[in-house]
């Protein structure tokens, strides 16, 4: 049995997701101009993301171009937050951790916020 060579990747095709999201499909060019197909299952993303170097925490701020609020399982409320380049992150929270928000949005800040009043 001999050892088949490394892929080391040059140029990515395309990535297409196989048979019902079982799966991705990576057609790649390797560093020797070939082309060439990987194909990895679905379940493996996970590991793949948190092996990436992320920024510690507070290194990095995002500005929000749009959020929303959806009922999740049960109690927990999905809170999606959008970036103005359309990455997106969905975070589950209970009702009382947006109670919690919306408070110090009110009332936690330098200066007051005033109150609107309808009549």
């Amino acid at each position: 049995m001999t050892d088949r060579p490394d892929i080391e990747g040059g140029e990515l095709i395309s990535v297409r997701a196989m048979d019902g999201g079982r799966g991705l499909r990576l057609r790649l060019r390797d560093r020797n101009g070939r082309p060439r197909t990987i194909t990895l299952p679905s379940d493996w993303l996970g590991a793949m993301l948190a092996a990436l170097p992320w920024p510690s925490e507070g290194d990095e701020v995002h500005a929000v171009a749009s959020w929303s609020i959806d009922r999740g399982n049960g109690e927990d409320l999905l809170l999606t937050l959008r970036t103005p380049r359309g990455q997106a992150m969905t975070f589950a929270l209970k009702p009382w951790q947006v109670a919690g928000m919306a408070t110090i949005a009110t009332y936690g800040g330098a200066a007051p916020v005033p109150r609107k009043s309808l009549h």
